[in-house]
């Protein structure tokens, strides 16, 4: 039919309607896709709310061993947080943060242990020059021992500039190991008096509370951490090698250390490890057994876990283990006698989603 002025005007007015209608379809897909962007990005989001404590020991200009990192790159880890928008903030002002939206963007803790005089020569100009805060945790028997310990005034300064100063105990003993002979009542008096003097020396010497307790070679028990609350420390450290999720638990802090013989890649890795969500850890974290074939594990409560990338470490060696996926329980039954001694019980696997990795540890010991 050939095409009138009538014909015409239809012809335009139902190319109009069409486009109508594909506009409004385009448009709620856009709200839709944007909506669903939105719920996903703040899931995510609210799944890398984690907080690195890290933890450094010595410092060199030349050489690096495992707790002895090379300046350069101290100073390199710095600079990354430093210019990737990392918030390293203070333990007082990670303690204050009572809701999520008080949290600074990447929140970081820096924290160094034992009182090494490379702290002052080296570490403390880097982290003057970022302006970071950090803690230094000190047993007091190693202060102004020789030429390579602090010395009093040394941490009088630092401790007027941005540095907070905790407890590391008296002299770096294992809290958990008795002397020969020792009895239970000694053993008690013995370490209570690492916890309570080490603070009253500090205070005394600075002026200033000493809020923060440090275990040291981060060996603990239930016994340990109740006389360090009754000592008045308001947090409390370990060394389990995880990231704190949020809401923290000040009287059980994760502290990462920082080796100075690891790949930089490795940092990196640590800023953004996850936590795996668990119902339960048995042994429950701090226990000590006499059973050297107790089972040990956890009931994870994580369904985004890519178990073929599941791995189980018993103090730092793989671990053969069953899990059960209809319970979520992961279990590794010693085959033969565990030695006695202390043991971090890490979990770790990646997000089958983004493949980040997951991780989830606690310390028990076989006495």
């Amino acid at each position: 039919m050939p095409l009138t002025k009538g014909n015409t005007k239809f012809s335009i007015e139902f190319l109009r309607q069409i486009f109508f209608v594909l506009s409004l379809k385009c448009f709620v897909l856009i709200i839709f896709f944007s909506f669903f962007t939105l719920i996903w990005s703040i899931q995510i989001k609210a799944r890398e709310i984690v907080i690195p404590i890290l933890t450094y020991h010595n410092f060199s200009s030349a050489t690096e061993e495992s707790y002895k990192i090379n300046l350069e790159k101290f100073d390199e880890q710095m600079h990354y947080l430093a210019t990737h928008n990392y918030s390293v903030i203070s333990l007082s002002r990670l303690l204050a943060i009572k809701e999520k939206n008080e949290l600074p963007p990447k929140p970081v803790v820096i924290t160094i242990d034992d009182g090494y005089k490379s702290t002052y020569n080296l570490a403390y100009p880097v982290l003057k020059k970022y302006n970071f805060p950090a803690t230094l945790f000190l047993y007091t028997d190693f202060i102004e021992k020789n030429q390579y310990s602090l010395t009093w005034e040394e941490i009088k300064e630092m401790s007027n500039h941005n540095f907070e100063i905790g407890s590391h105990s008296l002299s770096h003993p294992n809290l958990l190991k008795y002397k020969e002979g020792e009895r239970e009542e000694d053993y008690i008096a013995r370490i209570k008096k690492e916890i309570f003097l080490s603070k009253e020396i500090l205070e005394n010497r600075l002026g200033k509370r000493v809020k923060y307790f440090a275990y040291p070679y981060g060996a603990y028990s239930s016994l340990v951490k109740e006389l360090v609350l009754v000592a008045g420390y308001e947090g409390i450290l370990n060394a389990n090698n995880m990231n704190n999720p949020f809401p923290i638990n000040p009287a059980s802090l994760n502290r990462q250390i920082i080796y100075g013989n690891n790949h930089f890649d490795s940092f990196i890795k640590i800023l953004n490890q996850q936590i795996i969500p668990t119902s339960i850890l048995f042994p429950p974290d701090g226990e000590i057994l006499n059973n050297q074939f107790t089972k040990i594990g956890a009931k994870l409560k994580d369904n985004h876990l890519d178990m073929s990338s599941l791995t189980m470490k018993l103090g730092g060696a793989k671990v053969k283990f069953d899990f059960f996926p209809q319970t979520g329980e992961i279990i590794f039954t010693p085959s033969s006698p565990l030695i006695k001694k202390s043991y971090i019980v890490n979990i770790t696997a990646k997000d089958k989603e983004d493949q980040s990795n997951k991780k989830i540890s606690w310390l028990i010991t076989i006495n």
